[in-house]
């Protein structure tokens, strides 16, 4: 129940922490057992989003109050 509700939580901050346009770009967000996979439809987004899966990272974890994001993976 708790990766659940993680999951929700994490997918609804992932729009306000990337912005709009990386949004609007983004197919897909699931969270399974601290992986956060992303799937995003432009090959220069998901490059650009490679470099900033760290700070990503740190961010979302923050709002979630604990680390729940262990690793970003871009698909």
């Amino acid at each position: 129940m708790r990766e659940k509700m993680d999951e929700l939580d994490i997918t609804t901050q992932w729009d306000k922490v990337v912005g709009p346009m990386v949004a609007r770009h983004t197919v897909a967000v699931r969270l399974n057992k601290g992986r956060l996979i992303v799937k995003v439809d432009s090959a220069p987004l998901r490059q650009e989003l490679t470099y900033m899966r760290e700070a990503l990272k740190e961010v979302l974890n923050h709002r979630a109050g604990r680390p729940v994001v262990m690793e970003i993976v871009l698909d």
